[in-house]
C-alpha cells in the first residue's frame, strides 16, 4: 500500500486528476447501485411477503368457513329427531324401528343431495354393525367398513368441542385424499349419553387446492395442527410428520426465517390449525438480482465511456499547465532565459505565464546581485584570514616580555605574562567553539594565576578530575565565567577576603557531572531559586555570563543538560554542570549554533 501511494505521488498532475475523477465516478456509481440494490431487494421482499400473507389470509378464511360449515352440518345432523330416534331404537324389537330407519336414511340422503362435495355420510351406533350409510359411492368403493374403525380413532380433535378431523387417503383404497369429520352423537334427553358417531367424508376444495398446487410455483403452502403435525401439504409430502419450527409460531400470524427459507403463518380462527407458506430466501431476491445484473452491465459500460471522456477533457485542460511544467524543467537544467509564449494559454493560465516570465526576469536580476554579494563575501573572508595574523604578533610580544622578565630575574612578571599568553591562546583556540576538558581546565588555572597575582594570592583552588575523562568535549569558556562570578560576587576579593574554589569532575552513567563550589558569602534559598529560574532566560547582551553558558550547553546538547545552583555546607554556592560524555562534536551543529 505504501509503495503504491509513493508511486502515485510521482505521477503527473493530469494522471492524478484522471485517477481522482475515475475513482469518484466509480465510488459514486457503486454507492448509488448499492442503495438501489438494497432498496429494490427490500421492496421485492416486502411485496412478496405481502402477497404470501394475503394468500395465507384467504386460505385460512376459506378453511375456517368450510370447517364452520361442516361443524354446523354435523351439529344439525346429530340433533335431528330422526337420527336420535334411530340410534335410541337400535338393537331393540320395537315396531317403529323400521320407520325410524327409513326416516333417518331420508335425512342422510337429503344432506348428501344438498352438499355436492360430500362423498358420503354415515351414522354408526355403539356397535359397528348398527349403521346407516348414504353417499355417492358404494360401501365397496369407499371401503367404509374396513376403514372407519381405524381412522375415527386416529383423527384429532379440531377445536374446543369434541369434533375430530383428519385429511388423508384412508378411504377409497388410498386413491383419493378426503377430509374426514367425526362427531359424537349424544342423547339430547340425557347428559353424557353417547348414542353413536357421525362420519362425514368430504372432498374439500381448499385442501385439494393446496394438495394440487402448481409444482412450478416458487413457494409452498401447508396446514399444520397446533401439535406441529402436517395435516395437508403439496402432493401429500411429509403429511403426518412433525415440523421442526413449531417453537417459532407465536400469536395468530407472523413471519420467521429458518434454514434459508422465509415462513409466513396464519392461524385458522377458532380452529387448531395454522396455514403456513414458505419460500426460499433466494427466490425473493432473484428478480431483483436479474435487474441488478442488467443495470450493472449498463452502468459499467457508461463508466467506461465516461472515463474515456474524462481522460480527453483533463488532457485538454492540463495542456497549458503541462507547457508551464516543461518550461520549468528547462529552467531546472540552467536555462534562465526560458520564457512562456502567452498565446493560446487561456484566461487563467495567461496570468500564470505572465507570472512565470516576470519571475524569470527577477531571478536574473537576483542572480546578478548574488554574484556581486558573493564577491563581497569572499573579500570579507580574505580580510578575516589576514586579520588572524594579528594574534600572533600579540603572542610574540608577550613571549618577549616573558623572556626579558626571566633575564631580569622577575619571576612574578614572567609567570603573569606566561599565564596571560596561555589564557588568550586558549580563548582563541583556533576559532573552535568546543574544546577538550583538559584545555578548559588549563584555561581556568591560567585565569586563577592572573587573579592571584592581582589580589595577592587570596584565592585558593583544588581540582579533582576522574581519570580517563579529560578528552570530554566542552563548550569553550564554560568554567571561567562561573569562577569569575564566584570571585567577584561570592568571595568579594575587592574587600580582601580569602576564599577557595573547588572543581570536581566525574562520570555519572553516560553523562559527566562537573561540580564547582566556592567558600564565598553564598545566597539565600530564594535567591538560589531565582537564579535557577533565570538560567533559561538568554540574551545576547549577556556575553559570556552565567546564562550565556547555560544556553550554549542546551543549544549544543539539549534541554536536559546545563547548570543548576544550590547552597553548600561551607556557606558558599555550588554549581552543578551536567554534560553528555562526548569526545567529538558535529561541526554542522556548531555552525548552526
Amino acid at each position: 500500500m505504501k509503495k503504491m501511494i509513493t508511486r502515485i505521488s510521482r505521477w503527473k498532475f493530469d494522471k492524478k486528476m484522471q485517477l481522482l475523477v475515475s475513482v469518484s465516478i466509480i465510488l459514486t456509481t457503486l454507492i448509488v447501485l448499492s442503495v438501489a440494490t438494497i432498496s429494490s431487494v427490500a421492496s421485492m421482499k416486502r411485496q412478496s411477503i405481502e402477497l404470501l400473507q394475503a394468500q395465507n389470509d384467504t386460505t385460512a378464511e376459506n378453511i375456517r368457513s368450510s370447517m364452520d360449515e361442516y361443524k354446523t352440518l354435523a351439529i344439525a345432523t346429530v340433533l335431528d329427531t330422526s337420527v336420535q330416534r334411530y340410534l335410541k331404537a337400535a338393537g331393540t324389537n320395537i315396531s317403529e324401528y323400521s320407520g325410524y330407519v327409513i326416516n333417518a336414511n331420508n335425512v342422510l340422503s337429503s344432506i348428501v343431495n344438498m352438499h355436492s362435495n360430500l362423498d358420503f355420510i354415515a351414522v354408526v351406533g355403539n356397535r359397528l354393525d348398527n349403521y346407516l350409510y348414504k353417499g355417492k359411492y358404494t360401501l365397496v368403493n369407499s371401503r367404509f367398513l374396513q376403514t372407519y374403525g381405524i381412522d375415527s380413532k386416529r383423527c384429532k380433535i379440531a377445536d374446543t368441542s369434541t369434533i375430530r378431523m383428519g385429511y388423508n387417503n384412508a378411504y377409497f383404497s388410498g386413491k383419493r385424499y378426503t377430509l374426514n369429520v367425526y362427531f359424537p352423537i349424544y342423547d339430547t334427553n340425557r347428559v353424557l349419553g353417547e348414542l353413536g358417531l357421525l362420519c362425514m367424508v368430504i372432498s374439500d376444495s381448499s385442501m385439494s387446492q393446496i394438495m394440487q398446487y402448481d409444482a412450478s410455483a416458487n413457494f409452498q403452502t401447508c396446514i399444520v395442527d397446533t401439535d406441529g403435525k402436517i395435516m395437508v401439504s403439496r402432493n401429500g409430502k411429509n403429511m403426518g410428520q412433525q415440523v421442526e419450527y413449531m417453537d417459532e409460531l407465536s400469536g395468530d400470524s407472523g413471519t420467521f426465517t429458518k434454514s434459508g427459507e422465509l415462513f409466513l403463518y396464519q392461524r385458522v380462527q377458532s380452529w387448531n390449525y395454522y396455514v403456513i407458506s414458505s419460500v426460499p430466501t433466494m427466490e425473493l431476491y432473484m428478480a431483483s438480482i436479474k435487474t441488478i445484473f442488467f443495470t450493472s452491465f449498463i452502468v459499467l459500460f457508461m463508466i467506461g465511456i465516461n472515463m474515456i471522456l474524462v481522460r480527453i477533457i483533463i488532457r485538454k485542460v492540463y495542456s497549458p499547465l503541462d507547457k508551464v511544467v516543461r518550461k520549468m524543467d528547462d529552467v531546472a537544467t540552467g536555462s534562465l532565459k526560458t520564457r512562456i509564449n502567452e498565446d493560446h494559454m487561456g484566461e487563467d493560465f495567461v496570468k500564470l505565464a505572465v507570472g512565470f516570465n516576470s519571475m524569470m526576469e527577477e531571478i536574473q536580476v537576483l542572480m546578478n546581485q548574488v554574484k556581486l554579494e558573493q564577491h563581497q563575501i569572499e573579500q570579507i573572508r580574505f580580510n578575516a584570514l589576514q586579520s588572524q595574523i594579528q594574534p600572533h604578533f600579540l603572542y610574540n610580544t608577550l613571549e618577549c616580555i616573558h623572556w626579558q622578565a626571566m633575564a631580569d630575574g622577575n619571576k612574578d612578571i614572567s609567570t603573569l605574562v606566561k599565564a596571560l599568553a596561555k589564557y588568550y591562546r586558549i580563548c582563541l583556540s583556533g576559532g573552535r567553539d568546543v574544546i577538550p576538558l583538559k584545555l578548559e581546565l588549563e584555561h581556568v588555572r591560567n585565569y586563577l594565576i592572573i587573579q592571584n597575582m592581582r589580589y595577592d594570592n587570596i584565592i585558593g583552588s583544588e581540582f579533582n578530575v576522574e581519570e580517563g575523562i579529560e578528552d570530554l568535549m566542552i563548550p569553550k569558556l564554560t568554567l571561567q565565567p562561573l569562577i569569575e562570578n564566584s570571585i567577584y560576587h561570592g568571595m568579594k576579593v575587592k574587600e580582601g577576603k580569602n576564599g577557595a574554589v573547588f572543581i570536581d569532575v566525574k562520570k555519572k552513567n553516560k553523562d559527566i557531572l562537573i561540580v564547582l563550589a566556592d567558600t564565598g558569602t553564598g545566597m539565600t534559598q530564594k535567591q538560589i531559586d531565582e537564579m535557577n529560574q533565570q538560567l533559561s532566560q538568554y540574551e545576547e547582551t549577556f556575553g559570556y555570563g552565567v546564562r550565556n553558558v547555560n544556553k550554549r550547553i542546551q543549544l549544543l546538547y539539549g534541554e536536559e543538560y546545563g547548570l543548576y545552583y544550590l547552597g553548600n555546607n561551607s556557606g558558599g554556592i555550588t554549581v552543578e554542570i551536567t554534560l553528555p560524555y562526548v569526545t567529538e562534536v558535529d561541526e554542522e551543529i556548531l555552525r548552526g549554533i
